[in-house]
């Protein structure tokens, strides 16, 4: 069946245009350093066009010059300064970070739904959507791309968004590379990086072992990592990339969700119920991907990538029921990209072809004890996918238009519950150069979601076979925002309004405390405002965005006029860096985070909080050797918050708490 609904009967106008006069005639002095920003073509939007040019709303951030002196736990840290972008959970290390873009993702019990995460080009996510990101090394972080609203028509399953990682090939200067970081809650980290680069190939390896008892009881973390990645120039036309990945966590821990009243009495307790529990995750993750790219000449070129992941899962939750999980799945997918340049128009068609396969099996929970099964079942997930993408300047106007077609099967037991979408998702973007340096844009795009396969198994009626009940959900998008960049300054901003429908929720029932379950909750509307701003000047770099937004259910029949649960409607960032390179480097970062609720009737509200950290490091370079100290203070002014907040929950236990004031020191050496 074909989606596609156009319910959008608004019109947003640009209300905010920013003079840059200030800037532009900022003048030079002879005696200072000046920094200029470069031009950023990205990735993450399959093209090759400048970012200041494209028609999207797109966040680019630089990592690497402050890896040294982060903390490196938790990808929370390097997304915090993009607008419209949300993440809670950075401390239960069994659920994972929980990432929002533009309220989509926000629903997650568990990992990240509704944005696509993509690291060195290969899908993090998997075919069904479900997004991990507790295999990823964050050491290895070179830079970061988000695309900021629906991406159906480049990336189908990505209703919130695209998050785009780019690592390092190879240890700038150095063969080796050892970091270790000590820290509040028993933290250990300890890193070992090496790598080769010759005029063809570059090596790199990377091991990573992670242990923390965690702030809240039961809530500690053992992880162990392994990467390996290989670029190798085949001839002057041709490159092929090789990459595979090796995570291992014997026990991740669930403190759980606890009442207000708990909270007050500990801070730092668990639920009871997962202590009787002994609730944990175990999992074993494994990946390899390979991308090849050829240019035949100045106007043809082709990217072609396959992967293949294997996850092993095992995990208790707080009741007995179908409260242990043993999990296996299998993905694997393939995908080809054609661009080719024709007068005006740069042309790009590409196919994609992506598959799942879970052996969900769960067992009696008795007290932490694994009983009978009591529920077997094999689940499938299939996508293949065809787009088109066209780009055409025309003097000062820069169109994007691009179209995707998904054809998507999934079922239980040898597909005995099939069910089959036919998707089409368009997506139009116009871009107005008004100097060389400022542009006007305007994009209409559409996005479809189905269920996760976690999602759709999560059964109410606690028999086999998928919950039929739940639908896809799908969103109509507009979008009208101003990029202009200087020699020393970035800004950009934006107005967007979205439209969804079958919009969907977690709950919980009384007889599975502990365990989500999902419905649709009819429409929704988002929309609002959005504006980051970077500055140089010298060794300094003032970073800063502002999101200001509306999450609301539409639906007569549900909630009419109660914003989405999870979301917060502000969220200031601002930053205030140094760098001097091989010497000093320092950041200095504060956000404000406003409320939110915690259910869908907004019958309980959550406090705005606020929190500062500081980080700093100290270089000493000795011919080829270079050693770092490096050390940070979390939540600087002791602000109570909490980490996270499980929407929905039964019993009114909605509440993780976040740590306080805690501390790191890092130790590098480099040779």
């Amino acid at each position: 069946m074909t989606i596609i609904e156009s319910r959008i009967s608004k019109t947003i106008i640009i209300v905010s245009f920013f003079c840059n006069s200030f800037f532009s005639k900022a003048q030079n002095n002879s005696n200072t350093a000046t920094v200029t920003l470069k031009e950023v073509v990205l990735n993450s939007p399959k093209t090759f066009t400048a970012l200041n040019k494209l028609p999207l709303a797109v966040s680019f951030q630089e990592v690497e010059e402050y890896q040294n002196i982060f903390q490196q736990i938790t990808l929370q840290d390097y997304l915090r300064a993009v607008p419209g972008l949300f993440t809670q959970n950075a401390n239960n290390y069994a659920q994972d970070l929980r990432v929002s873009l533009r309220g989509f993702g926000a629903r997650s019990a568990f990992g990240i739904r509704g944005v696509k995460i993509i690291v060195d080009g290969i899908p993090e996510t998997t075919p069904d959507g479900q997004g991990q990101i507790d295999n990823i090394p964050l050491g290895l972080l070179k830079n970061l791309e988000v695309l900021r609203g629906p991406s159906a028509s480049l990336y189908g399953n990505a209703s919130g968004g695209v998050i785009y990682l780019n690592t390092i090939d190879y240890i700038e200067g150095k063969n080796f590379q050892f970091r270790t970081r000590l820290g509040a809650f028993g933290l250990q980290s300890y890193q070992l990086t090496g790598s080769v680069k010759n005029d063809k190939t570059t090596a790199l390896i990377h091991a990573n072992r992670l242990l923390t008892d965690g702030f809240r009881n039961n809530s500690g973390l053992e992880q162990n990592l392994f990467n390996l990645k290989i670029k190798h120039k085949l001839n002057p036309s041709s490159k092929i990339q090789f990459q595979m990945n090796y995570t291992q966590s014997p026990r991740a821990e669930d403190a759980g969700g606890i009442t207000l009243e708990d909270s007050e009495q500990d801070w730092s307790q668990a639920r009871q119920r997962n202590l009787d529990y002994d609730t944990y995750e175990s999992i074993e993750h494994f990946k390899i991907g390979l991308n090849w790219s050829k240019n035949w000449s100045d106007r043809i070129d082709l990217n072609t990538y396959g992967f293949y992941s294997s996850r092993d899962f095992y995990g208790k939750l707080p009741f007995e029921n179908g409260g242990i999980i043993d999990l296996t799945r299998n993905y694997f997918g393939l995908g080809s990209r054609l661009n080719y340049k024709v007068g005006k128009n740069n042309l790009q068609v590409a196919a994609e072809f992506l598959n799942q396969s879970d052996q969900r099996d769960r067992y009696l929970n008795i007290l932490g004890s694994q009983g009978s099964i009591s529920f077997s079942q094999k689940e499938k997930f299939q996508n293949l996918s065809f787009s088109i993408l066209d780009e055409l300047k025309l003097g000062e106007l820069f169109f994007r238009l691009s179209l995707r077609y998904d054809d998507i099967r999934l079922g239980t037991d040898g597909f005995s519950q099939d069910q089959f979408y036919q998707v089409i998702n368009p997506s139009l973007g116009v871009s107005l150069e008004l100097t060389p340096n400022q542009h006007l844009y305007a994009n209409f795009s559409t996005s479809f979601e189905t269920p996760a396969l976690s999602e759709l198994s999560a059964n109410p009626s606690g028999t086999e076979g998928f919950n039929l009940e739940l639908n896809p959900s799908e969103a109509v998008s507009y979008e009208l925002g101003w990029k202009s960049q200087g020699q020393k300054f970035k800004i950009e901003s934006n107005l967007f309004l979205i439209e969804s429908s079958n919009e969907i929720l977690p709950y919980e029932l009384e007889e599975f405390p502990g365990r989500s379950f999902y419905r649709n909750t009819g429409a929704t509307q988002r929309y609002g405002f959005e504006l980051a701003a970077l500055y140089n000047y010298q060794h300094w770099e003032l970073k800063t965005s502002v999101t200001q937004a509306k999450y609301l259910f539409k639906d007569v029949n549900n909630n009419l006029g109660n914003a989405l649960p999870g979301i917060p409607n502000s969220q200031i960032f601002f930053q205030l860096g140094y760098t001097l390179t091989n010497d000093l480097n320092f950041l200095i970062s504060a956000e404000h985070v406003g409320e939110l609720f915690a259910d869908n009737s907004n019958s309980v509200k959550v406090e705005s909080f606020r929190r500062v950290r500081f980080q700093i490091g100290k270089s000493f370079n000795f011919n080829r050797l270079e050693i770092s100290f490096s050390g940070g203070i979390n939540n600087l002014f002791n602000e109570r918050y909490f980490d996270n907040i499980r929407l929905n929950a039964f019993g009114r236990r909605y509440y993780e708490p976040a740590p306080g004031r805690n501390a790191y020191l890092g130790f590098q050496i480099g040779i």
